[in-house]
């Protein structure tokens, strides 16, 4: 869809020096072309200055739901009146049966505002007939359509009152003008990203149109390794240990006794991490008589 976009807007510009799109967003409906893709194609365009473009903001009113069915059927207290007119008087729970609860509630209280109707015990009873009112809120409504809603159609004051009432919404659009570009060109030749074999081989790459190049750029920063999770786990004991007042033993002494090993932490002679399948033993030497005299005494 950009690419169809892109080709559409070059032909535009094709057709006289100084041609110009002068609002994308009907232009683009002019040819059934999605405006997001036009924007997409504009955006891509510019990168390589096919095309200039300028910034345009455009303002307009918007209905609501509710809006809408004003338009159409008439405000909330047009209804309350009519249903009171036609019945003579009714029951705040049969207006509501009858027109809608939500249309009772906001039409009730704005029928009675204007003297339109008024309680007579627990009815409402009309106070006008349909002859003797307008419409307003559908009329400022209705004008404003027949204006493409137009932000100058109806006056502020008013329009803010319909917004008070969410029957109206404010929307800015934003579209672009568009004229050719520095590099312009009926037809898009996208440039090189990469150089390769085929071109040094071919010698293509002498006419090739490459993408410019930034040398002083920085890349990304190379992150550093990380622990093993075994090692962060072994830190976390160490460091536990050493709180508890343990201190650690040198740790350029692969073989150690069964005495330090197993004795002094007082295993029986007959646990099995004693056994030859828990325990590497060695031949050379086959003894050691480095314990502290005093340990025998314990």
């Amino acid at each position: 869809m950009t690419e169809s976009a892109e080709t559409a807007i070059l032909k535009h510009l094709s057709t006289a020096a100084d041609a110009v799109i002068e609002d994308t967003f009907p232009w683009a409906a002019s040819i059934k072309v999605d405006h997001t893709a036009v924007v997409g194609a504009i955006k891509s365009l510019l990168v390589e200055a096919y095309v200039k473009s300028e910034d345009l903001s455009t303002s307009f009113y918007a209905l609501t739901k509710e809006g809408e069915s004003i338009l159409q059927n008439g405000s909330q207290e047009m209804l309350v009146l009519k249903a009171l007119v036609e019945a003579g008087k009714l029951s705040m729970p049969d207006l509501q049966t009858k027109v809608g609860k939500n249309v009772a509630k906001v039409g009730m209280g704005n029928a009675m505002k204007k003297k339109w109707i008024k309680k007579d015990g627990a009815d409402l009873i009309p106070q006008k007939t349909l002859d003797e009112v307008s419409d307003d809120v559908q009329a400022l409504l209705k004008k404003l359509s027949d204006a493409n809603f137009a932000v100058d159609a109806i006056p502020e004051k008013e329009a803010k009152d319909l917004k008070k009432r969410k029957q109206l919404t404010l929307v800015t659009r934003k579209s672009y003008k568009v004229t050719r570009g520095d590099s312009y060109a009926p037809t898009r030749v996208k440039k090189a990203g990469d150089l390769t074999k085929e071109m040094l081989d071919s010698g293509a790459w002498k006419t090739t149109d490459f993408k410019d190049y930034n040398f002083l750029t920085l890349g990304e920063k190379v992150g550093g390794g990380y622990h093993h999770p075994l090692l962060k786990v072994r830190a976390e004991f160490r460091k536990i240990l050493m709180e508890m007042g343990f201190s650690e033993m040198p740790t350029n002494k692969w073989v150690e006794s069964s005495f330090w090993n197993f004795d002094s932490l007082f295993q029986p002679q007959s646990h099995p991490a004693r056994d030859a399948h828990d325990t590497f033993f060695i031949k050379e030497p086959a003894a050691t008589v480095s314990v502290p005299e005093e340990c025998y005494e314990r």
